[in-house]
């Protein structure tokens, strides 16, 4: 028997898809979610702090990213953990392609890992949201925290409106539960295979309403999805 979750839970990657899916694709997210243990995996894993640490602490290094992903590729893991690695090493390898032009982008703000001891989690119509980003952006002096960074590691590429959904999405989050009314340029998510860069659109609220449209329907039909 598969074991399934009781309560509605997901994370952005797959809501943000689910608002665009076709009613057949929007059954499978669903499914998915309710059995985490085949929905949440860790390939990328070593690649999110990797780069994360690079960004927030060394930034203008290259070669610091070539030795970690000679380090990924050669080191002794066995089995499904060897697996995680390389593919953390391959997706390291396709961000130093376009590194140079998002470290640029980058540069005018102090990047600050984003604290392991926040979940940035929250409920919306029903549904519980995991979507912690990966790194916080704040002002020259690192004071004034600005907005965020998140990455997205999808061998898909991220098409427009899945980019500006899910910066819009955590925008929302800021604005809810910490009181950040972040500027729309200042919320970025990186997609690391091609290098294009998402920002939340001017059509902010729009957006969310779709996203909030999902979250219902989500909450509406979980009970009601079966194996």
């Amino acid at each position: 028997m598969i074991k399934s979750l009781t309560n509605p839970r997901i994370s952005v990657n797959p809501l943000c898809e689910y608002v665009e899916a076709t009613p057949s694709r929007r059954n499978s997210i669903i499914k998915q979610c309710k059995t985490p243990a085949t929905f949440i995996t860790k390939w990328y894993n070593r690649a999110e702090d990797i780069l994360s640490f690079y960004l927030s602490e060394i930034r203008d290094d290259p070669k610091q990213l070539s030795i970690e992903i000679d380090r990924l590729r050669t080191s002794g893991y066995q089995d499904m953990e060897r697996k995680y690695a390389i593919t953390s090493a391959f997706s390291l390898r396709s961000f130093l392609k376009h590194e140079l032009a998002i470290r640029e982008m980058l540069r005018p703000y102090t990047l600050a890992m984003s604290n392991n001891d926040i979940k940035h989690k929250f409920m919306l119509k029903g549904v519980q949201i995991s979507l912690r980003p990966e790194l916080i952006l704040r002002d020259a002096d690192g004071k004034q925290q600005l907005g965020f960074v998140k990455f997205y590691f999808g061998k898909e590429p991220l098409s427009q409106n899945r980019g500006e959904l899910m910066a819009c999405l955590i925008r929302h989050y800021f604005q809810l539960e910490q009181g950040f009314d972040f500027n729309n340029q200042q919320c970025i998510i990186i997609d690391v295979y091609t290098g294009k860069i998402f920002q939340a659109p001017k059509s902010y609220k729009r957006r969310v309403a779709d996203i909030e449209a999902s979250c219902q329907e989500i909450a509406d039909r979980w009970d009601r999805i079966i194996f």
